[in-house]
């Protein structure tokens, strides 16, 4: 199954590093990418000392420009990802790990051209998406060390709906969902709102009704991003920090007050709906059916793994989706969030980084298979 090297090699690099787990030694190729227009950086991690080919695990990141760790930037700074510390796990354990720069991704990390990559992103698909990991599998495949015919995919978040693609496409051996996409993205963002942003909001209002004063309050609270980006949608479009106001067309009763669960869930909801319905990552041609649609056609392995804790996706579709597969095993860990970081409560669940317990997890179940 020899393919056709897809990408330009820039440098090869050996390195010695010790992964969490394990003391192996791995050795790093780094490769460069053509998605699309674009040109990205990608990186294959192989067990330094191996006698055979070693079989490849694809890394996909989650939603949005993420680099090949899944880190991402944001108006208060980068978040940093965990996927390099994954790949250094896995590789030692006897794995190839491929993983690379989604498209746009380094642009967005310096502020002279965030914007402008930021544009160029929110006009992709997830077909667009399916694409670029296709192409950073074909060239990982292509290269030395690597056994092309025993092929897993790892998707996180968004990412599992095209880790499930192409791992269906490539009758891949396994497939492994962190954090995976259930429903609909317009239910699952809904769910977030009636999960983190519901929770959230209630500490800050009276008998389930709140005011400008609480929404305020919940902006500058303890909650994570999330939480608080949600409390921002209780805004009008035009309040400034100067001169804030509260949305008027979610106060249907006109008493400065918002009642959560009788006027803000139902047309958040409906915000969702309307909003995914016009984005070309979830809608029309572009897009990829999520996880509860391709179910009954995974026949392959597949391994969840899921934190109790994650604000992002509720572990109740972790658990519908292991209830709809013929083949899975699904790992929930207590106190661990989105990132399978360490998280508080839903509430509070900022990407922490990923703990060695479900990397070693990962590792183990790979092996079996």
């Amino acid at each position: 199954m020899k393919r056709a090297l897809t990408a330009s090699l820039i440098f090869l690099t050996l390195s010695t590093a010790l992964a969490g787990g394990g003391r192996a030694a791995v050795t790093t190729r780094s490769l460069t990418l053509k998605l699309g227009d674009q040109s990205s950086r990608a990186e294959l991690l192989l067990p330094a000392d191996a006698t055979r080919p070693a079989p490849l695990v694809l890394l996909i990141q989650g939603t949005g420009p993420e680099d090949l760790n899944g880190s991402f930037a944001t108006y208060g700074g980068v978040v940093q990802g965990s996927l390099g510390k994954l790949a250094q796990t896995l590789a030692a354990r006897g794995f190839a790990v491929m993983r690379y720069d989604k498209r746009y991704a380094a642009q967005t990390f310096d502020p002279r051209t965030a914007q402008a990559a930021q544009n160029g992103y929110n006009k992709l698909t997830l077909k667009d998406l399916l694409s670029d990991a296709r192409t950073a599998l074909k060239t990982a495949e292509a290269q030395p060390g690597v056994n092309s015919r025993k092929v897993f995919v790892y998707g996180w978040s968004e990412g599992t709906v095209v880790a499930a693609a192409l791992a269906q496409e490539i009758h891949a051996s396994g497939l492994v969902l962190q954090g995976p996409v259930v429903d609909s993205f317009a239910s699952s963002f809904a769910r977030q709102f009636q999960t983190v942003g519901m929770t959230y909001l209630n500490t800050y209002a009276r008998d389930g009704k709140i005011d400008l004063s609480g929404v305020l309050a919940a902006l500058q609270g303890p909650g994570s991003g999330l939480a608080k980006m949600q409390a921002s949608l209780l805004l009008s479009l035009d309040s400034t920090p100067q001169a804030p106001k509260l949305a008027a067309m979610l106060d249907t009763n006109g008493d400065g007050l918002l009642d959560l669960k009788q006027e803000v869930l139902p047309r958040v909801s409906d915000f969702y709906q309307r909003t995914t319905a016009q984005s070309p990552l979830y809608a029309g041609s572009g897009t990829l059916p999520v996880l509860g649609t391709v179910a009954p056609q995974l026949k392959l392995p597949v391994l969840i793994l899921q934190g109790e804790n994650d604000g992002n996706i509720d572990p109740a579709y972790a658990k519908k989706l292991n209830s709809l597969l013929s083949d899975s095993t699904l790992k929930l860990y207590p106190g661990l969030g989105h990132s399978l970081g360490q998280a508080a409560s839903i509430t509070q669940d900022d990407f922490a980084p990923m703990q060695q317990a479900p990397m070693n997890d990962m590792a183990a179940w790979l092996a079996q298979h």
